[in-house]
């Protein structure tokens, strides 16, 4: 008798379930695939043998006692036909498939561990008191659940797509983990005086530090526990109810700002909101219903904001909803067509090229910000006539840096610092019909205050225009007309 075929049969006599056995005998990945093949194919198991086991089964109903009935394959095959059926995933329409979220029991390391000292000590030539013996119980399960799903939903497993969240629990629990602290009391000691250790009586993580062969004392551990651990007629692991989790997805885009009396998110003081509106909630009340979600559950993030009175206009900023749990992972184009439309009914905002982008594409709006370069065009005033040596000392194509203090204006909710920023260009043009006004486009590092360019906010920025042209000056009207970031693609004009 070999040494495989010695291990397996004590197993299968101390009641271990086949795949517990396979999980013992560090079966492959495609081994989990088919058991029965698996065991034939290493001589360990035959047709007459099987056939024999069914006969048995249905008089003698032990639990598992390294997996407590967890890789029951009847209850997996119909676990993947309840996910299939289930009204809540049957909501989804999501192409990428799905992924699993599976939560165990710790009880199953105390199972494993009782196992891995009778092991080590009937078979000392095949496991090691400092290797786990075993294909990890969870690692086991995926390959066989993701199969039975992949087979049963006819989608394939990844890590974009929806996510199952299968729960196990045992009812013994508690009372069966208490016991490890007479084996190891110094473990829970040290614990109990860390203050940000969590509530439940030992982590996983905890458990697999401090509990193997080689780090507690075993004649002390089987004092309070069985070895090989004990099976019983009972229940054994149950699984709880199943939950869902759509994938987070991202649609990213340009808005135009139309209105200088529109926030670019809510803006809410105290409390209390001081704009009816935002660019954000002007888009998200028309995206949200296409991806099942509620308006509230999008995260609006942009290349740089503009302030309420503050128009963006050209080909926009570019933007990016994140949409959590969302119900699809598509957007076909006619869709997005018709929230383009949708969007710029409103008159005040208008969106362009929305799409879905991956998570990595978000490098482009979050990255390298003081890099980006924006383009405004200021209506300036100013408290003398306009004069010709005003215009020409503001027509400037070499760049300069400017120190800006934070201004007043933002104190409330910025830190008080002195930002350098450049500014790479300024042209000014005289307005005919107002002698006391002039345009003015500037090109400057993104997070310049614009504003306090001008008047330069009591001199705590500088240079201003202010400073360079020697007379008071202020912004009567600002609008952003370009962003120096060619993302996301262009897709429609």
């Amino acid at each position: 008798m070999g040494p495989q075929k010695e291990i397996y049969d004590y197993l299968r006599s101390a009641d271990c379930c086949k795949v517990c056995c396979l999980r013992f005998l560090k079966g492959t990945k495609e081994d989990f695939v088919d058991i029965d093949a698996a065991l034939a194919k290493i001589g360990l198991e035959s047709v007459e043998q099987e056939n024999e086991e069914q006969k048995v089964k249905k008089v003698k109903s032990n639990v598992c006692i390294a997996c407590l009935g967890l890789f029951d394959l009847e209850r997996i095959a119909t676990l993947a036909c309840e996910v299939k059926n289930h009204a809540a995933y049957q909501q989804y329409r999501c192409e990428a498939g799905f992924l699993t979220s599976i939560s165990l029991p710790i009880v199953l390391h105390l199972r494993q561990l009782a196992l891995w000292i009778d092991l080590v000590n009937r078979f000392p030539k095949a496991f090691s008191s400092s290797t786990p013996p075993d294909i990890a119980v969870k690692d086991a399960l995926k390959m066989i659940i993701i199969h039975q799903l992949e087979q049963t939903l006819g989608k394939p497993f990844s890590v974009e797509g929806v996510m199952i969240n299968i729960p196990y629990s045992y009812a013994n629990e508690e009372e069966e983990l208490s016991r490890l602290e007479k084996v190891s009391p110094g473990v829970f000691a040290n614990r109990k005086a860390n203050k940000h250790t969590k509530k439940e009586f030992i982590s996983r993580n905890a458990f697999e530090k401090h509990f193997t062969p080689s780090a507690i004392n075993s004649e002390r551990f089987r004092q309070h526990y069985a070895v090989p651990p004990v099976s019983s007629d009972e229940i054994g692991l149950v699984r709880g109810e199943l939950s869902f989790t759509g994938p987070t997805i991202f649609l990213a885009g340009r808005y135009n700002k139309f209105s200088r009396e529109l926030s670019q998110t809510p803006w809410m003081i105290d409390g209390k909101r001081k704009m009816e509106g935002s660019v954000q909630e002007t888009i998200g009340v028309i995206i949200a219903p296409h991806f099942g979600i509620a308006e509230e559950q999008l995260i609006f993030s942009s290349s740089g904001r503009e302030d309420v009175d503050v128009r963006c206009l050209g080909e926009g900023r570019p933007f990016v909803l994140e949409i959590v749990d969302a119900k699809t992972d598509q957007l076909p184009e006619d869709v997005a067509i018709r929230m383009e439309q949708a969007v710029g009914k409103s008159q005040t905002v208008a969106i362009r090229d929305i799409q879905l982008v991956k998570r990595e594409d978000l490098v482009n709006i979050r990255g390298g910000e003081e890099d980006k370069r924006k383009f405004y065009r200021a209506l300036c005033v100013t408290a003398e006539p306009v004069t010709e040596a005003m215009v020409q000392k503001l027509r400037i194509e070499e760049p300069f840096v400017m120190q800006q203090v934070t201004p007043l204006r933002v104190l409330h909710r910025r830190t008080l610092l002195a930002r350098p920023r450049t500014v790479y260009s300024v042209k000014a043009y005289a307005c005919r019909d107002n002698p006391y006004a002039m345009v003015v486009d500037i090109v400057s590092q993104a997070g310049t205050y614009i504003k306090e360019l001008v008047h330069s906010d009591f001199g705590r920025s500088g240079p201003s225009f202010r400073s360079i042209i020697e007379v008071e000056i202020d912004i009567h009207a600002l609008d952003v007309m370009a962003i120096d970031l060619d993302w996301p693609k262009k897709l429609r004009r």
